[in-house]
């Protein structure tokens, strides 16, 4: 379960790889104890606490992580380590700002070191990625063996769709122990995501060994296996995590499955039962767009759209802004009618301009979506001078900014517009940035197909046939892709 595509956008940029005095007897001391990250805290109940959270996160027991890391900020309220941990790993925006904002009052108090750690991850939230960035490379610089540290950073960099540089990062935490377990299950990720899966599934083989009784190694192979499009197989590992511990919430990996089988009622089941499951109102909300978004799938409008307004308004009564924000966004994708579309956009963009507890970095990365679907809907009306200055902002928003979703944005909105006004050969450099995002993958088969790049086009096209993530971009696009591909091999 290290992450859920597109689901859980808060979970991965911190944790365990920082804990400074955590012991493993499959992960042996270092000599020099200043070749880890140090850890501050006067209260010995405090770091009890904050190792044993750091043992459940590489656990990916997220809820008992929190936990932990709360209990150790109770034992010891100058923690600012167990702080800004707490601010990165809780999907509740109000304790998220809170206890980053707890952090950086108490940086002055601990080392240089730690101080780098809450202004990366603190500078992340808040869509500063310049000094975020920096602060991260220096702190890999400090400690070239803290495998934990080589971990965070290659964790960082894939969410940051970065996975190259991020398997590199990886596979060095593994150069220093080829049985960190938290870090094979990172690098198996990044592996499936850059299209490897006989890699992905070695370290994914490694990982189950190394812990067979715990439920994350096979809901992690389990995604895996399903990204690789063996979905029976996945089910399976889904039911072992299942299995081995009923309350880890593997449920959710079984309902994703089933929705991309085609099995919506029983994934609609299996999510009702991850709902009422749920550790926080956050995952309870995203679980209901998860299920909304199988209503997508069945082609039922009316069930749809009362399902993600349903979303949108627990979303808001929880203050949930980037959730009530995306359900009126995936409205305004699925509403056939563009006039229509552009409403439910707007809607998604005040909520984003209301007095809501809400990281920079969700606020900014959630408008780039949302304009940029809104330049794509301007463009079918077709109204050219609307779309382009949707795409201009996007610009804007790219040019100071950092985040690879802001960057990804603007070159599928960028994209999409050229491809609406037959700029085919323009349009596929901006579209090449996007090879993982099913509507850019489309508009890039058709620039491909449109220019004579007849290889190009087979492989791109291969490629989004076989795209299996549990998402709504997913849904709307590759399930009519695959159609389309069949009707066109059964013509003359």
């Amino acid at each position: 379960m290290l992450r859920r595509w597109c689901l859980y956008l808060l979970l991965f940029w911190s944790l365990a790889a920082l804990a400074g005095t955590k012991s493993n007897p499959a992960q042996p001391r270092q000599k020099n104890a200043s070749a880890r990250l140090p850890v501050t805290t006067s209260s010995a109940q405090a770091r009890a606490n904050f190792e044993k959270s750091m043992r459940e996160f590489e656990e990916y027991r997220i809820p008992e992580t929190l936990q932990d890391l709360r209990a150790a900020t109770k034992a010891d309220p100058n923690f600012a380590q167990a702080f800004i941990l707490i601010s990165r790993m809780s999907q509740d925006p109000v304790e998220q700002a809170s206890t980053r904002k707890r952090a950086e009052q108490l940086a002055v108090k601990v080392t240089p070191s730690e101080q780098l750690l809450i202004r990366w991850l603190a500078d992340a939230q808040q869509n500063n990625y310049l000094p975020a960035i920096a602060a991260m490379n220096d702190l890999l610089t400090r400690y070239p063996r803290d495998q934990r540290l080589a971990y965070l950073a290659g964790d960082w960099l894939m969410q940051q769709f970065r996975y190259e540089q991020a398997v590199a990062v990886l596979e060095r935490a593994l150069a220093l122990n080829p049985n960190y377990a938290a870090a094979l299950n990172d690098v198996a990720y990044g592996y499936a995501d850059m299209g490897n899966f006989e890699k992905a599934f070695a370290a994914m083989d490694r990982y189950v060994a190394l812990d067979p009784d715990q439920p994350n190694p096979h809901d992690s192979y389990g995604e895996i296996l399903r990204m690789a499009g063996k979905l029976d197989a996945a089910l399976e590992q889904y039911r072992m995590s299942i299995r081995i511990d009923p309350n880890f919430g593997s449920e959710v990996g079984v309902a994703d499955t089933y929705a991309l089988m085609g099995k919506e009622l029983e994934a609609r089941e299996e999510y009702d039962r991850a709902i009422v499951f749920a550790p926080s109102n956050a995952d309870k909300v995203q679980r209901e767009l998860q299920s909304a978004v199988t209503w997508i799938r069945e082609n039922n409008r009316k069930q749809a759209e009362r399902a993600l307004s349903d979303v949108a308004r627990h979303a808001h009564s929880a203050g949930l802004a980037r959730l009530e924000a995306e359900a009126h966004r995936i409205l305004g994708m699925y509403e056939p009618d563009p006039k229509t579309a552009l409403k439910q956009l707007q809607a998604a963009q005040d909520v984003l301009q209301e007095e809501h507890e809400i990281s920079a970095s969700d606020r900014d990365e959630e408008l780039a979506r949302i304009l940029r679907t809104r330049a794509t809907r301007l463009a079918e009306l077709p109204d050219m001078d609307s779309a382009s200055k949707a795409v201009k902002q996007l610009e804007t928003m790219a040019g100071t900014s950092r985040s690879q979703v802001i960057q990804l944005c603007y070159h599928g909105a960028a994209g999409a517009l050229l491809v609406a006004q037959g700029k085919f050969t323009d349009a596929i450099p901006h579209l090449q940035e996007g090879t993982a995002d099913p509507e850019s993958m489309r508009l890039l088969w058709r620039a491909y197909t449109s220019t004579g790049a007849t290889s190009e086009a087979q492989a791109i096209a291969s490629k989004l046939a076989a795209l299996n993530l549990p998402t709504v971009e997913q849904a709307l696009v590759v399930p009519q892709f695959r159609v389309s591909l069949v009707s066109q091999v059964g013509q003359p």
